[in-house]
């Protein structure tokens, strides 16, 4: 059985990818490829399903807009940027982020 990296998240988006209402996922660093699948898992490591990564997108956090929000399971461009910056600390607009395509392949168990 080949071995899948961990792509994690924060307990309060984990139910949002399993159900298919964040579709994405927005990154600084390009640690994962295209066509990959990965165990969606919390920060501490516990696993909650599988996902098969279909698209990376780059984009400049300039050029982020309400699509990718939406596609990132929030309400509006503001919302997603608020919540990228609690992450990340301050984004300027020229900087590089990484936009992941999720497509759920499992779902072990959903979050408690």
């Amino acid at each position: 059985m080949p071995r899948h990296r961990h792509l994690k998240f924060k307990n309060e988006y984990i139910r949002d990818v399993l159900r298919g209402r964040k579709r994405t996922t927005i990154r600084r660093e390009k640690k994962y490829d295209e066509g990959e699948i990965v165990y969606i898992s919390d920060l501490k490591g516990r696993v909650y399903g599988r996902a098969f990564i279909s698209r990376i997108d780059v984009k400049k956090v300039g050029e982020l807009d309400d699509e990718d929000a939406h596609l990132d399971g929030f309400n509006s461009l503001g919302d997603l940027l608020k919540a990228l910056e609690t992450i990340y600390g301050k984004l300027k607009n020229d900087d590089r982020i990484y936009i992941y395509h999720l497509d759920i392949l499992e779902v072990f168990r959903d979050i408690e």
